[in-house]
């Protein structure tokens, strides 16, 4: 008999690899724990998560607990979960919780754990111009990204990953990885490793991922396209693309960095958006832009 799972999360990604389990037929996804609905558009629309919208074409019973308590676990419980995956959920998962399924609760995180612990895992690497990154399954504890490791998969970084064509690597790696470690869980005989506290590095809250921070001084992109810190620049770029979207300031005019190249140790700006405008080339800028 196959047994129930309850999955936890919000993001589109996270939609995707719910999918992937759902379709595996290695369990019996009997329930989806996601974030309430938020207001997004110009008309603050109340919009389910990506998450949300996966379980619905599935039929599945979905919450959308404000908070996770007692209250709402009682209702989970009548699922009778055996295992708890969380995956992207965008909430902190009490101990009451993580105790609750029969055989335990685990967590994909995208990252070789203990290495970038927090939510910036993907743009962290890409910024820090890592030659690799990966996913890590692990046995969910009270600390943030601190259980033990159960599995990990390794995925390099191309020097033009930005943190969406990342992700995407990631979420392939996390299928694959859940895939094969998913019938050692339900049968309880996954090997599980304590993770090294000397080798901890911890992410910048994502709360700091704002608009404002993601400014890059076009004095520092000139300098960059003489081949001084180019390589730290285009990371920097890459990380912050889709969102929140680096972006600089030509002439009083706030211009966002859709893209970037390295060419011969130079840094490249390769698209560009006005507001307002499609994105064009850099080359379409500066014909209508020139630049003293």
């Amino acid at each position: 008999m196959l047994k129930n799972l309850i999955y936890f999360g919000s993001s589109d990604f996270s939609g995707t690899i719910l999918e992937s389990v759902i379709e595996s037929k290695l369990v019996n996804v009997v329930g989806v724990v996601t974030t309430p609905d938020k207001p997004t558009g110009r008309k603050l629309t109340l919009t389910p998560s990506p998450v949300a919208l996966l379980a619905g074409k599935y039929d599945l019973p979905t919450y959308k607990p404000e908070k996770l308590d007692e209250s709402n676990l009682a209702h989970l419980m009548l699922l009778k979960p055996d295992i708890f995956l969380v995956v992207s959920y965008g909430k902190l998962v009490h101990k009451n919780y993580l105790d609750a399924p029969k055989i335990g609760t685990f967590n994909v995180h995208f990252s070789l754990l203990p290495k970038y612990r927090g939510a910036l895992c993907i743009s962290e690497a890409i910024k820090n111009q890592d030659k690799s990154t990966g996913v890590t399954l692990m046995e969910m504890d009270e600390q943030l990204d601190h259980g033990p490791i159960i599995s990990q998969k390794e995925v390099p970084i191309d020097i033009n990953d930005d943190t969406a064509t990342l992700t995407t690597k990631l979420t392939q790696a996390a299928i694959l990885l859940l895939a094969d470690k998913l019938p050692e869980i339900c049968a309880e005989t996954y090997q599980k490793t304590a993770q090294d506290e000397t080798k901890v590095v911890f992410t910048p809250s994502h709360k700091t991922q704002i608009r404002e921070n993601s400014f890059v001084p076009f004095e520092k992109i000139l300098v960059a396209q003489n081949g001084i810190n180019s390589p730290e620049v285009h990371a920097l770029v890459r990380s912050l693309n889709p969102e929140p979207g680096a972006w600089t300031t030509i002439n009083d005019i706030d211009i966002k960095i859709i893209k970037t190249l390295l060419s011969e140790g130079k840094l490249i700006l390769d698209t560009v958006q006005l507001p307002g405008k499609s994105p064009i080339s850099w080359k379409q800028f500066l014909s209508g832009h020139p630049i003293s």
